[in-house]
């Protein structure tokens, strides 16, 4: 049954944003529209991208070629989410007129795929964004925890019902993209009754996501706690350590384990990769964005590209790991107005 809440617009978290979106969006009406999201894709863009596509089709009129094309290395969590919601990801970049780029904070995080679709792609994105060159239609807004909370907006706005399992991804995306809800306000948490209210059901698919970590894995989170080493910025604790695989699983591990902040990378062929996770905590009292505070001036600096959220993001640079890191610390320790110092064993 279809929820139909007293006010149901009041939902709405940005009405001007949405309907300048809502109305760019009429203007691709029967044109062929492919749907991508940002380098390796995550619940979030994922699924937001899936429910946009069913909006271009079926309220837009827009002919849009099936599948979410990820560029890059799909993650076995961005795979496994999609086909526990029987989401078509295409493996090669779909030949249309326009693209929508969903959950897509700069360019870089287009890779390769970006010469592919310059001069024809709309930017539909939730981060603070201001590199994006001029002749790119970006409707992008940090007011929003997530990109799916966009979608479900375009979807209120228009009177739009959703299917239950358009409901259950806008759910998960939700649920991931605002650290299983830690970080959502008040606002979000009514959406969620209204995903619910529409039919979503997380408990259908709880288990095809939750899947316990394999041996690997398992490996590379102990080998992380192991290799890590501690800062101290005032009192957040800053874990730092160098593993080849399931940096992300580490970063998580180290958080749960009491580190403020964990930044894990390793490097290869000349290029550093690292990954950040930063607990609510410090998110909230020192207002810290990865992004803005560490990974853009780091790029700015060393040149490479990254991207992600306040508490959550990856960055990719050409210099050694102990530079990359020596930076990284020095930047996190601006941003959270302290001298990093190397917590000594005793």
């Amino acid at each position: 049954m279809t929820p139909s809440p007293r006010n149901l617009e009041e939902l709405i978290r940005s009405r001007d944003f949405v309907s300048s979106l809502s109305n760019h969006l009429a203007r691709l009406k029967g044109m062929r529209v492919g749907l991508l999201t940002h380098l390796g894709g995550d619940q979030d863009s994922i699924a937001a991208a899936y429910v946009l596509g069913n909006l271009l089709r079926d309220l837009y009129g827009a002919e849009v070629v099936d599948g979410v094309h990820v560029p890059g290395e799909v993650s076995d969590l961005s795979a496994r989410f999609a086909e526990a919601l029987s989401i078509r990801l295409a493996p090669e970049l779909p030949e249309a007129e326009h693209y929508v780029a969903v959950d897509v904070g700069s360019p870089n995080q287009l890779g390769s795929t970006l010469s592919s679709v310059v001069g024809r792609v709309t930017v539909v994105d939730h981060h603070v964004s201001d590199r994006w060159p001029e002749g790119f239609a970006v409707f992008s807004s940090p007011e929003y925890k997530s990109s799916s909370e966009i979608v479900l907006d375009l979807c209120v706005l228009n009177g739009m019902p959703l299917k239950a399992v358009e409901s259950a991804a806008l759910f998960f995306g939700i649920y991931y993209d605002t650290v299983r809800l830690t970080v959502a306000d008040a606002l979000v948490l009514r959406k969620v009754g209204l995903l619910g209210g529409f039919g979503a059901d997380p408990s259908v698919h709880a288990e095809a996501l939750e899947v316990p970590p394999d041996y690997s894995e398992r490996v590379a989170r102990l080998k992380g706690l192991k290799r890590s080493s501690l800062f101290r910025a005032e009192n957040v604790i800053i874990a730092v350590t160098r593993v080849g695989a399931f940096r992300s699983s580490v970063a998580r591990t180290l958080v749960n384990a009491g580190a403020g902040i964990a930044v894990v990378g390793d490097e290869s062929e000349g290029f550093t990769d690292v990954v950040f996770r930063v607990s609510p905590e410090v998110v909230k009292t020192y207002s810290i964005n990865v992004v803005k505070d560490v990974i853009e001036p780091l790029t700015s600096k060393l040149g490479g590209q990254g991207g992600g959220h306040a508490a959550a993001a990856r960055v990719r640079v050409p210099a050694s790991f102990e530079e990359v890191i020596a930076r990284c610390l020095e930047l996190l320790g601006y941003a959270l107005g302290s001298h990093v110092k190397p917590i000594e064993d005793r």
